[in-house]
């Protein structure tokens, strides 16, 4: 007990450093520091920030994309939610059972939750009938939902709707026993459950409000109703956001920022920093060109540090459907990318410490990742980390993290010789898209493009760096197959692997593996027409060797240990064989942030890192120094809460 309150009070007093106190306001005062002090009037409780990507839909039951997610994540709760040590926590849903065979999940929801508009009057009664409307709509084809595979992953008769073969949606495994009961029917037992319903799709919906507003709903910051920490009080596109504390919210008193005001500028990366220096934001990014000046300067250094780690996970994906220019030469990177050889010698002469320095200059390999489902992630029932199941973990261990020059030569010698005879042309032309919006994106591509050439040859292959548009940059880019190589990441959605695999599957839009060439990857079964989420264009065709080993890791529902070994066993062989570059964990590389970043929910799935609530503001942000005693102690607090 002595050990746990000196835990609790060295804590307490590594955040009174950064003088957890008022806050900031929406207007600056003449005497603001170059370091950033925030402007702040006392007693307000402001948080400003500014933001270069916007969202495409408010619509949480139709999106996936993490932009389009925000407004959900604070201003509509979940049955449950993590608490800044990840422990699951009582949220919508005051308490659960689960049926003695796991497939029927009961939650008993609190009375005292309310819906507002986005003026704060109060609308109705949160109730179970609302997560019924929810889940019915993302099921339901006409809507397209870009999430109705979680749900169809594990509800009764979900996929059987989607697909057609069940055509009374409330055959659907959920129901509202009353007002304060749900009911969820699985259609196998699903020991992870509980850690999907922070995600989107099960968040639920006012069914009249929806009915009500029709092809409407969620597309301004009226149309749409909160229940959450916040409301969405203004939206405007590509001008600004800004979210007020939901006074209605059953769990007010946590909620502790007054305000969020979001400000639109698709120079933000560029202009931030000097924004914050002026009092003008609470939050930027420095860029890698700034960092060492920031750094090495006695004020300056006293307020930047580095942003934590997450559980987005990026690597580099290898089109197989690509559809850009014909300048960029289409045809002929259909035949490179086809050619294991080929793919092989960029995954070896990729220097990843060398591209991950651009955002972390002082310990770049801590975020590196040399698989797709990050270290930490999932344990067996052994206690054995996921990433250490054979024959994943060689890939895990692997202290050069992919890089070698000589495998990566002895590769190109045997695609040129087989290329040349497939009748391509070298050197190949390599379109690598990035967004200008997103911090060193473009700095590490530039890093990416000379090392690779260096290494590989120019006469071998040609990098060509593209900008593509700040907004929209997911449809009109990577589902766009607008690209030959880039850098892509996902994020869980619930704690198992299968979640690591959902960009791969057939019908994602990420790197169309399923539309290789090499016969050796497909298996002499096809895909059946009214699969789940399937484009109609595969019906018929082979089946990858890769999507079956996926189909049989799911089909091990009981035995978790098997389970794991079984996704193991096929992300190993997606890696071996090229079809995308493991790199990194997600790190934004160093800030300025006046959010203490060890007081928000905390968990690698779901919307929890996104949500505001239970975060304190600072009166100045963490020095890397202070940022490190901080999370040494929150790491030490978080293994106290869970023993």
């Amino acid at each position: 007990m002595k050990r746990l309150i000196s835990l609790v009070l060295s804590l307490a007093m590594i955040l009174s450093l950064s003088a957890c106190g008022s806050g900031s306001s929406s207007s600056s005062s003449a005497g603001s520091s170059a370091a950033g002090s925030s402007a702040a009037s006392e007693g307000s409780s402001v948080y400003r920030k500014l933001y270069g990507s916007e969202a495409t839909t408010l619509n949480y039951l139709y999106s996936s994309k993490t932009v389009d997610m925000e407004a959900a994540a604070q201003g509509v709760d979940t049955l449950v939610e993590y608490d800044k040590y990840g422990n699951v926590q009582p949220a919508l849903a005051t308490e659960w059972t689960t049926s003695e065979d796991g497939l029927t999940w009961t939650f008993k929801l609190r009375d005292d939750a309310v819906w507002v508009r986005n003026d704060g009057t109060e609308y109705g009664p949160v109730t179970a009938q609302n997560f019924v409307d929810a889940l019915h709509w993302v099921v339901t084809p006409e809507n397209q939902s870009t999430t109705s595979e979680i749900v169809c992953s594990v509800i009764k008769n979900a996929a059987e709707f989607y697909a057609g073969t069940v055509t009374d949606i409330n055959e659907i495994g959920v129901r509202a026993v009353d007002d304060t009961t749900l009911e969820y029917t699985l259609n196998a037992p699903c020991p992870y459950f509980l850690s999907m319903l922070t995600y989107v799709c099960f968040m639920p919906v006012q069914g009249d409000f929806l009915k009500e507003m029709g092809d409407r709903f969620a597309t301004t910051a009226d149309t749409m109703l909160y229940c959450g920490a916040y409301r969405l009080a203004d939206f405007q596109p590509q001008v600004s956001h800004t979210y007020v504390k939901n006074d209605k919210y059953w769990d007010a008193d946590n909620v502790f920022i007054e305000e969020i005001q979001e400000t639109f500028n698709k120079e933000a990366l560029t202009l931030a920093p000097t924004m914050y220096q002026r009092g003008e934001t609470d939050y930027a990014v420095i860029p890698a060109d700034l960092l060492p000046t920031w750094m090495n300067d006695p004020e300056l250094s006293q307020v930047v540090g580095p942003q934590r780690n997450g559980y987005f996970t990026y690597f580099y994906a290898f089109n197989f459907y690509p559809r850009f220019d014909e300048e960029y030469e289409p045809d002929n990177w259909t035949l490179a990318v086809n050619n294991e050889n080929f793919r092989k010698s960029i995954f070896y002469g990729l220097d990843r410490v060398k591209a991950k320095a651009i955002e972390e200059p002082y310990d770049p390999e801590s975020q590196l990742n040399n698989t797709l489902t990050p270290p930490n992630f999932v344990s067996n029932s052994e206690g054995v980390d996921y990433t250490q199941l054979e024959p994943l973990k060689a890939y895990t261990n692997d202290p050069t993290h992919g890089f070698d020059t000589t495998k990566a030569l002895e590769y190109k010698e045997k695609a040129v010789e087989e290329l040349t005879a497939a009748g391509a042309t070298f050197p190949v032309k390599i379109l690598m898209s990035y967004n200008p919006s997103t911090a060193n994106w473009d700095k590490q591509c530039q890093i990416v493009e000379q090392q690779l050439e260096e290494t590989l040859g120019k006469d071998y292959i040609d990098i060509i760096l593209v900008a593509g548009p700040a907004t929209n940059f997911l449809s009109q880019v990577r589902q766009a197959g607008d690209y030959a190589l880039m850098l892509c990441n996902w994020g869980p959605d619930y704690a198992d692997p299968e979640t690591y695999t959902d960009p791969f599957g057939v019908g994602s839009t990420y790197n169309w593996p399923e539309m290789a060439t090499d016969p050796s990857y497909f298996t002499d079964q096809v895909y059946a027409e009214g699969t789940p989420g399937l484009d109609p264009q595969y019906v018929g065709q082979p089946i990858t060797v890769y999507n079956q080993m996926l189909d049989t890791a799911k089909a091990e529902k009981l035995d978790i240990d098997a389970r794991y070994e079984l996704f193991a066993e096929a992300e190993a062989y997606f890696i071996e064989h090229a079809f995308v570059i493991p790199f990194a964990v997600r790190n934004d590389g160093y800030c300025v942030n006046m959010v203490s970043p060890f007081d928000r929910p905390f968990a690698p799935f779901g919307v929890s890192t996104l949500k505001y609530k239970g975060a304190k503001l600072l009166e100045k942000s963490m020095s890397l120094e202070e940022f490190q005693a901080a999370e040494t102690a929150w790491e030490t607090a978080k293994e106290a809460s869970q023993s």
